[in-house]
């Protein structure tokens, strides 16, 4: 009867914990279940995070990561060291539809997507930053396994600095090449630290075609990095008032490596690597989380990052006429609880 069809259809939803098995159960194709067994992956490997630091200095050692990186500022970490991609795609899906309860700084952005044989605009979620320490498993995540692996890489402490969780949507837009390390520093200049590695962890699989990272490996430094354009002053902070862009012609004398890699790899590049990406050509997302450490010997610095950040926000929208943080932090709730009304 209908009482009983009702249940059978919460069973049903149920079943689909994340997006990405909503869209497999709707293509009728095989479940992204993780396997039974927690402390194994799909081929019956120890979970990584599991591993000893010992056992993670073994791993870094044999594969030379210590030696890659200082020689191309940038390293691939073992298959060994990679985490599970169901659990990246598990843990992605809490924070991104946790709603209230995954406190995070998040960025809307209007991109173009072709449906219904037209072009159409579409407001849609596209970056979350300074989320770590609203959900367990990321912090226990970025705060330790990632931390302790870059660690033994570099061959000293580091702590976390910044997060930030790439979205890339169909028909999202690249990064035009960039260095990380001006930009880091604007915030707290030299009252704050001065050298960085980023951590990249896929989530999805990294294709040419849905724009993976793209790197220009080399003995980059702070005494040998390529010229950047001076940032606009008083201007966005996250546009062009930030530092680090690299000119065009600049870019195209450099030979970027596509960093094609499969969900759950971990890279790590330091601040003065040149690095860019494309947009989204395919019709699914591609997604990233992208984590900065700098050395723990110049000191923990990621809430005052994070506080001098918004100051620096809030100080630009003023100057421009536009609501601060917190005005357009409830304005996007508002649009978030308006479009949850709409029918799908």
């Amino acid at each position: 009867d209908e009482d009983e069809d009702e249940d059978e259809d919460e069973d049903d939803e149920a079943d689909i914990d994340s997006a990405d098995e909503a869209l497999l159960d709707m293509l009728g194709l095989a479940s992204l279940d993780v396997a039974d067994d927690p402390a194994a992956d799909d081929d019956g490997h120890p979970d990584p995070q599991k591993l000893t630091s010992s056992e993670i200095s073994i791993l870094v050692e044999s594969n030379q990561l210590s030696k890659e990186y200082a020689s191309n500022s940038f390293c691939i970490f073992p298959a060994e060291l990679s985490i599970r991609s169901e659990h990246m795609r598990k843990i992605t899906d809490e924070l991104v539809w946790g709603g209230d309860r995954m406190q995070a700084d998040r960025t809307h952005e209007t991109i173009q997507v072709y449906k219904n044989g037209a072009m159409e605009h579409r407001r849609t979620l596209t970056r979350l930053e300074n989320f770590v320490d609203c959900h367990k498993e990321w912090k226990q995540l970025c705060r330790g396994y990632l931390c302790d692996i870059v660690s033994a890489a570099l061959g000293q402490r580091m702590v976390l600095y910044k997060e930030k969780l790439n979205l890339k949507p169909a028909g999202g837009s690249g990064f035009a090449p960039h260095l990380d390390s001006p930009s880091l520093k604007v915030a707290l200049g030299e009252n704050g630290p001065q050298n960085f590695v980023t951590v990249m962890v896929a989530i999805d699989d990294m294709t040419e075609q849905n724009g993976c990272l793209r790197i220009c490996k080399g003995p980059w430094n702070e005494e040998n990095h390529v010229e950047v354009i001076e940032p606009e002053k008083d201007g966005n902070p996250d546009a062009g008032g930030r530092a680090g862009a690299i000119e065009d012609p600049t870019a195209e004398n450099l030979s970027f490596a596509n960093i094609v890699c499969k969900g759950g790899s971990i890279v790590a590049f330091n601040g003065w690597a040149p690095h860019r990406s494309a947009s989204n050509k395919s019709p699914f997302s591609r997604r990233a989380v992208f984590l900065t450490y700098n050395p723990a010997s110049e000191g923990d610095f990621r809430e005052q990052y994070y506080r001098r950040m918004d100051e620096m926000r809030n100080e630009w929208r003023e100057s421009v006429g536009l609501a601060n943080r917190q005005q357009q932090l409830e304005d996007e709730k508002f649009e978030s609880c308006a479009l949850a009304t709409v029918p799908k």
